[in-house]
């Protein structure tokens, strides 16, 4: 259990944790594409799954009340439908498929923030359905459904203190739906959930210093910085992918 590997993701969910913990958003897109590099898609997007939940719920008490109800209702009744979907892919497609979809998702999603896109239609129930539903497909199957909705959200202009406070709730209602989705696939064993239990702790950590740094870093460079990052993860492994 003790191997390199352990380690690297243990340090690349830590640093993954600080980010969470400042920003709200970009622990999975980090973890999932850091990961694959060298574990199976198939193994860390279950991991991925339940330690969202516990990181949700060690941020939700503190910062439920800046929520942007509204949004998160209808997207969240469009991911709820869409994630068995990605589950489905997840199962079904060979896991050099499904890495290459998740880079190339998080490279577009990465993009569409750091040119700070915004979106121009109308926004109503119906632009926060169809977001959820794409959201949903994406986080079945690669675990990053966060990312499309913070762009949504992002593009919207909500204040980064709402952003934050929506993420975290979607982010734990939409990985319940996923664990109830994986269930029907035996995608959890005992190996898989002592190794998530010990990755708690490095999580843990990074999201307590993170929201530390919430209060005195600025928000926008840190942002951009974490965008840059997955730019640049993505792209290695979608050229790994290619390659290999």
């Amino acid at each position: 259990m003790l191997t390199p590997e352990f380690f690297l993701l243990s340090f690349i969910v830590l640093f993954a944790g600080v980010v969470r913990g400042c920003i709200g958003f970009g622990f999975s897109a980090l973890v999932v594409v850091s990961g694959t590099l060298f574990i199976a898609p198939s193994t860390i997007v279950p991991m991925v799954v339940i330690l969202e939940i516990v990181a949700s719920l060690h941020m939700a008490a503190s910062t439920w009340r800046q929520v942007a109800m509204k949004p998160l209702v209808y997207l969240l009744i469009g991911a709820a439908i869409a994630t068995p979907l990605g589950v489905m892919a997840l199962v079904a497609l060979p896991a050099q498929d499904i890495r290459l979809l998740l880079s190339g998702l998080i490279l577009l999603m990465s993009l569409l923030l750091l040119s700070g896109w915004q979106y121009k239609g109308r926004i109503n129930i119906f632009s926060y359905f169809f977001m959820g539903l794409f959201s949903g497909v994406c986080n079945g199957a690669a675990a990053v459904g966060g990312l499309p909705v913070a762009v949504f959200l992002a593009s919207m202009r909500l204040s980064m203190a709402q952003l934050r406070a929506t993420l975290v709730l979607f982010f734990l209602a939409t990985e319940v739906v996923f664990i109830i989705s994986a269930l029907g696939h035996n995608l959890y064993n005992k190996a898989l959930l002592i190794q998530i239990t010990m990755m708690i702790i490095p999580m843990a950590l990074g999201i307590h210093y993170g929201s530390k740094l919430f209060h005195k870093l600025n928000e926008k460079i840190l942002r951009r910085a974490v965008i840059t990052l997955l730019l640049i993860l993505s792209s290695v492994g979608l050229v790994k992918g290619l390659i290999l």
